[in-house]
């Protein structure tokens, strides 16, 4: 019995874990071709992006901060950079509900949201092919 408990228990953690995703494209844009989430490059908000890179959409995420951690995030962020052509992201900004706010959601429910939110870029990089262009990107130097 105390198997199955905690069986259900897992279920409904993970299964309550999700978060939501959308994309706005930023100007015109051609159908591409999705590219797997482990393909999609993560930049963080004080990395900087290559000049090779175009901005291609505006990520909006949201999940519960109850259910949900940075991992899923950023995840998340990436599937769906992918979904939409994109092979880098960038994490612009992240916000954390209230501890009094997560209190009150545990206390009363969908009523009250506690979501930890988040912003990204959705880019398409073309590869700079040179030795000289990869050497200042490792070094932090391309402009």
């Amino acid at each position: 019995m105390a198997r199955r408990a905690a069986a259900v228990c897992f279920i409904l953690l993970t299964s309550g874990g999700c978060v939501s995703a959308h994309a706005t494209y930023l100007g015109p844009h051609a159908d591409l071709a999705p590219v797997p989430e482990e393909q999609v490059r993560l930049y963080l908000p004080g990395d900087s992006v290559p000049p090779s890179c175009s901005r291609l959409a505006y990520i909006s995420l949201a999940g519960d901060a109850n259910t949900t951690n940075e991992a899923q995030m950023l995840s998340a962020a990436k599937r769906r950079a992918g979904k939409i052509g994109a092979n880098a992201v960038q994490l612009t900004s992240t916000r954390e509900p209230r501890a009094s706010t997560r209190a009150a959601r545990v206390i009363l429910g969908s009523a009250v949201n506690a979501d930890r939110r988040g912003e990204a870029l959705a880019f398409t990089c073309t590869e700079e092919h040179s030795l000289l262009g990869r050497l200042r990107e490792m070094m932090g130097l391309a402009e």
